[in-house]
């Protein structure tokens, strides 16, 4: 019996280690590594980088380490990079050797600061034309929806101050933003030459010194007025003031016998975080306030795969990125099926996308987003009869509202009963208004399409495509947060956000990709085939065309099933076990 020494010493060169024979054939990497295509990346970077200086890391090799990254869901860059050195079949999917130097984890950070959003976007739609040319697209069905993404900023770092200065605040970190990006893009052989050192007299003379460009400042004007007085000196037009107004007397207030109109500003206008400027406080599912994104998909029913994609800040309504993805849509994917329908819930069921969808030639299949008049208990706008003529309605009771108000940016009109005593004197006036002035309604300018659109919505085929989008959407949503580490953003910005948004949608419509794409095992086909025959004959249901399809399989294969048809045993495939998934319902089945 052979014992290794407990003084044993590591070998100081291992000449005859290969990769490629200690990453298993069946590996995930491995098959990744057979549909990636990243060829697109070198080109689409070329003009960031210099041709002198230090040579950097292949890009391809860049984009490799993100996705790892999001793919096996690793905490941070610094914990990828140990991995790196110790995962065996990570050094085999980048392309190293066992005595590669690792790279910086900064490397990564400079990456996306030097590339932008373009070149993750454009992964994001390489990875998809991919899945378009391998069939797992159809584009009939779309389902639409967003979730809350939890900015990596603390709520203690969110201060108060008045909405000038958030305005300021935020443009200012724009500003900062823009000029690093230009910095970390700029090519090094774009620098200018340094000048040809002078002589000591003249450099004795006139020392060149660098100085930053006069930036304008920010001027506070304490009690501002209207008039300036004719003696003051006149300003600069460009510099920004901060007007602080005078606090109002507490006599004064009183005095009056009324207290001052606040009108109530939405909180982000007043509120700002330190950290992250552009993520914005909303409220989550959970009823939690915290600072946070959103992000917005369009997913294909056939198999899950992302479509369209889109990084927003919180509080940007779910309804207003239906048009924008479904055009990202088309673009990226470049189907046009005969007739293509989409699904989401009631943030989507608004107008304007009633009227878009039809435009589209698209079957609206959105919850109404409307008031529910009905299951308030008050007459809703069908009631109404509206005369086109003299363009006004007709209530219930007989009574004319007529053309009160136009609102031309919701492309709405107001109407509003003619005399409010009608209202008061009314039998119906308990489930139609509480309002003193009457009864109003407001009608979309479109209301014969929106209706339409409406009645379409509550069929019993839109019904069923929201609930087939609540297990698609959810389901996508959730893989994300569970597998891939979407609940949380890893970087600041809203531009980095988006960076994270494509490469967790890149890496999920990946996975889709591979696992379509793995080749079946014989073993594993015929186990599916038996297993439906077996369905089929233990419910009494197996014609003289299945009969042949079994005696067609393999003799061992059907021997054995014969055996435990005959038998009752629970062996392989069992026509129980089979029986009992059709009870389940997983195999369609007809019984007698």
């Amino acid at each position: 019996m052979g014992t290794q020494p407990s003084n044993r010493q590591p070998a100081l060169f291992s000449y005859h280690i290969d990769l490629e024979a200690r990453v298993a054939a069946d590996h995930l990497l491995r098959q990744v590594a057979a549909v990636l295509d990243l060829s697109f990346v070198a080109p689409a970077v070329r003009h960031l980088y210099g041709r002198s200086g230090n040579v950097s890391l292949d890009p391809k090799i860049i984009l490799k380490m993100m996705l790892l990254l999001f793919l096996y869901n690793v905490p941070s860059e610094r914990e990828l990079m140990e991995q790196v050195r110790v995962r065996l079949d990570f050094l085999w999917f980048l392309g190293f050797d066992l005595d590669t130097e690792i790279p910086n984890h900064s490397v990564l950070s400079k990456a996306r600061a030097r590339w932008g959003e373009e070149v993750f976007q454009k992964l994001f739609i390489q990875m998809l034309q991919q899945c378009v040319k391998a069939g797992l697209v159809n584009g009939s069905l779309l389902h639409i929806d967003s979730t809350i993404v939890k900015a990596s900023a603390s709520k203690d770092s969110v201060v108060t101050t008045s909405p000038e200065m958030v305005s300021a605040l935020r443009q200012a970190y724009q500003q900062q933003r823009c000029k690093l990006e230009v910095l970390a893009a700029e090519p090094q052989d774009s620098m200018p030459a340094a000048p040809p050192p002078a002589p000591a007299s003249e450099a004795q003379a006139a020392t060149p010194v660098w100085e930053p460009a006069p930036q304008p400042a920010l001027r506070v004007v304490e009690n501002p007025t209207d008039h300036r007085p004719e003696s003051a000196p006149a300003t600069n037009l460009s510099t920004p003031e901060l007007r602080v107004m005078p606090a109002v007397p507490a006599d004064s207030r009183h005095a009056t016998g009324s207290k001052p109109e606040v009108k109530k500003l939405p909180v982000n206008s007043t509120h700002i975080s330190t950290t992250d400027p552009e993520a914005e406080l909303a409220r989550n599912k959970s009823g939690v306030t915290e600072l946070n994104y959103k992000e917005h998909r369009l997913v294909d029913d056939a198999h899950g795969i992302i479509t369209a994609l889109e990084a927003t800040t919180s509080n940007v309504a779910d309804g207003s990125q239906l048009p924008a993805l479904y055009e990202q849509h088309q673009s990226n994917s470049g189907l046009k099926p005969a007739e293509v329908t989409i699904a989401g819930d009631h943030h989507y069921g608004t107008a304007s996308n009633y009227i878009y969808c039809a435009k589209e030639a698209l079957r609206a299949h959105l919850a109404d987003a409307g008031a529910h008049l009905e299951e308030r208990g008050q007459l809703p706008l069908s009631q109404f009869v509206y005369e086109a003529s003299e363009d006004r309605l007709r209530c219930p009771a007989g009574h004319y509202l007529v053309l009160h108000q136009e609102r031309p940016e919701e492309q709405a009109k107001v109407y509003l009963i003619e005399d409010a005593k009608h209202c008061a004197q009314c039998p119906l006036r308990e489930q139609c208004t509480k309002s003193k002035l009457g009864r109003s309604i407001q009608r979309h300018v479109q209301a014969q399409v929106v209706e339409a659109a409406r009645t379409e919505a509550k069929s019993s085929a839109a019904r069923q495509s929201r609930k087939r989008r609540r297990h698609v959407m959810e389901g996508s949503f959730a893989d994300a947060f569970n597998n891939h580490g979407a609940k949380k953003a890893r970087w600041r910005g809203l531009a980095r956000q988006r960076i994270q948004s494509w490469l967790i949608a890149t890496v999920q419509n990946l996975r889709v990709l591979v696992r379509k794409l793995r080749p079946r095992p014989a073993a594993a086909a015929l186990q599916s085939e038996i297993l439906k025959i077996a369905t089929l004959e233990s419910v009494g249901f197996l014609n003289g065309a299945g009969h042949r399809r079994l005696r067609s399989l393999p003799v061992t294969w059907h021997t054995d099933f014969d055996q435990n048809q005959t038998t009752g045993q629970p062996g392989w495939p069992g026509w129980k076990r089979a029986l009992k998934m059709s009870r389940l319902g997983n195999t369609p089945v007809r019984r007698r």
